[in-house]
């Protein structure tokens, strides 16, 4: 089954979304012997993009391997993103880019570390190690490393990019650092000033009016140790200094934050999912039916309907490192749930082992 005619849409877009890619992670095992190096060989097992069509409520389990015969590099994914006819997705090992249309394999990207991936005009940006990689949606090979300068700059957690008219917003994410970074996409060099924010700035989106957000984890030692209160940060792209804060108690372990239209959707540490509103700067519960979730990690949202789709991984042994892991009695398949925009539940896609991004498309 096709599960797209057309090149996609981002869920910012005005279109409804009548389909949806899940990326599913896998487990993480160690192995023995050890590598050359002496060190213990980490691996993926069991990674998956599911597809599922909202309109015939059909579900391919495995997409990418049903098109290609092969899961190579989706183990461990980290993100997904369409960006024109192509499909990009942050594995383990590198980037695997994929026709948004058939789901076939168009390129493998060795490169390790990536953390964010972003797009303007025909340049991939990537984030990892205090610096910025430029690569070309051509050729696929690296044209320019940007530095972003500084010892403190981790810039390698999952997401940390945002892309807002010409500039580029990059999460410095060392536990020390409390600052977002950005860079001209008009020279490809790094803008001053350095925008300051609530520190370990992780994760970052944009809502329909264009603002920055970043999310920012809270010391789950009760502050004891770092003195990191966490929240979530919203930056004007007019000023760039932040223009509004709030203390929500976001995890270590759950850092998803998605934009669509006048909100942004964000996790607690009870794993309540948020909605804040960008107008009022209002935090509420956004769940009103009394599902419960328990281990979310990923959102994403339509700006069109108001729907809200929510992965669960359902075992915590999934989401880590296993040793000794039985996959055919203790590998648990995660769940996504489909809320409306009043925050009920519509219906529920069952999705690969340890779901960790969705991405919504139009067909």
């Amino acid at each position: 089954m096709a599960p797209a005619k057309g090149s996609g849409i981002m869920p910012n877009g005005g279109i409804a979304p009548n389909g949806l890619y899940i990326l599913n992670k896998g487990i993480l095992n160690s192995s023995a012997p050890v590598n050359d190096t002496g060190s213990i060989v980490y691996t993926y097992t069991r990674g998956s993009l599911s597809y599922y069509n909202i309109v015939s409520k059909k579900l391919v389990a495995d997409q990418y391997s049903m098109v290609n015969g092969t899961r190579t590099q989706i183990g461990g994914g980290s993100d997904l993103k369409i960006y024109g006819s192509k499909i990009y997705i942050i594995g383990f090992t590198g980037i695997t880019v994929i026709d948004a249309r058939t789901s076939k394999l168009i390129q493998q990207v060795n490169l390790n570390g990536i953390g964010g991936i972003a797009f303007y005009k025909g340049n991939i940006f990537l984030s990892g190690f205090g610096q910025i990689k430029v690569m070309d949606t051509t050729t696929f090979s690296v044209t320019k490393t940007i530095s972003l300068g500084g010892g403190n700059y981790d810039n390698f957690a999952g997401g940390g990019l945002a892309v807002v008219n010409s500039t580029l917003y990059i999460a410095n994410t060392s536990i020390y650092d409390a600052t977002i970074s950005t860079i001209d996409l008009t020279t490809l060099t790094v803008s001053q000033p350095i925008i300051e924010v609530i520190p370990q700035t992780t994760t970052m989106t944009t809502d329909g009016n264009g603002n920055i957000y970043t999310l920012s984890p809270f010391d789950e030692n009760a502050g004891f140790q770092y003195q990191a209160v966490g929240g979530l940060t919203v930056v004007s792209p007019k000023s760039n200094v932040p223009v509004f804060t709030t203390q929500a108690q976001a995890p270590f372990n759950n850092l998803a934050l998605t934009g669509a239209g006048n909100f942004v959707y964000f996790f607690d540490n009870l794993n309540n999912l948020l909605a804040f509103n960008a107008t009022t700067h209002g935090v509420t519960k956004f769940v009103t039916d009394g599902t419960s979730f328990m281990h979310p990690t990923c959102i994403a949202a339509s700006a069109a309907t108001g729907e809200v789709f929510v992965g669960d991984t359902k075992n915590s042994a999934t989401t880590g490192v296993v040793y000794g892991f039985d996959e055919k009695s203790d590998a648990v398949n995660g769940i996504v749930y489909a809320f409306d925009k009043t925050g009920k539940l519509e219906y529920t896609i069952t999705a690969g082992i340890n779901p960790s991004q969705i991405l919504l498309v139009q067909n």
